[in-house]
């Protein structure tokens, strides 16, 4: 019984404010996943974590980007580092380094959970490992928000490998990837900077998906589900 009242605890009552957003948000209705590609409006994202277990650590901190005909809107970037009072100097922050001041500083879960939502809409949600980041995002608007993200996901691991078949990097992770297109980035292990990178190679992927007739999310998402399905069959998952 105690196992299950963690599971599925009800967050504590949201300010006014902010539950009049929520229901904003609540009431967007789903986009299109046949509209052609140049017209869908896609939102890159990466989380930053206190460890790789999505189910138990915690997340620290949500970078995201928009990307629209062709486009990344850099100018308008997402990026929010969620508060953590006595936030600890633990070994993540070798990692992501966000110091303990700074998640000290950070905006109330609810609050930024919120704010990632609202940038987010109902668009398609894209990202490297999109099951890890669709966990940890999912298990923090359960319990900050009492919602779940009805958004699709693309998951940029499977999709790279789809469109680019013969080029040996079906396992790898995202580091091998930028450097078979020549990409840099502009800072690793940061939440909005590893979201840019992420969507320059996506940028790469969709010209490579329209040239091979790929039409739509839908088209995009097929494709991907495709690759992991063969992968998983052959005992395979992409690094990390």
């Amino acid at each position: 019984m105690r196992l299950f009242s963690r599971l599925y605890r009800r967050p504590p009552p949201l300010a006014p404010e902010l539950a009049d957003r929520l229901r904003s948000w609540q009431a967007l209705g789903a986009e299109d996943d046949r509209a052609p590609l140049e017209d869908t409006r896609f939102v890159l994202v990466d989380v930053e974590t206190s460890g790789l277990d999505p189910r138990r650590d915690r997340l620290i901190a949500i970078g995201a980007v928009a990307l629209r005909r062709g486009r990344l809107d850099v100018g308008r970037g997402f990026e929010v580092v969620l508060r953590e009072e006595g936030a600890s100097a633990d070994e993540a922050v070798l990692i992501h380094g966000i110091a303990p001041g700074e998640r000290e500083r950070g905006e109330p879960a609810p609050e930024a959970l919120l704010s990632f939502l609202e940038y987010a809409g109902r668009s398609a949600l894209v990202a490297f490992h999109a099951p890890f980041d669709r966990a940890v995002l999912e298990r923090a608007a359960s319990e900050n928000l009492g919602v779940r993200i009805p958004n699709p996901w693309l998951d940029v691991a499977w999709l790279a490998p789809a469109l680019n078949p013969r080029v040996g990097l079906d396992r790898a992770g995202l580091d091998p990837w930028l450097e078979r297109f020549g990409l840099r980035p502009h800072a690793r292990h940061r939440a909005l900077a590893d979201a840019l990178v992420t969507g320059e190679l996506f940028l790469v992927l969709l010209a490579q998906a329209s040239a091979a007739g790929v039409r739509d999310l839908a088209g995009l998402a097929r494709i991907a589900r495709l690759r992991e399905r063969a992968a998983q069959e052959g005992g395979g998952v992409p690094g990390a």
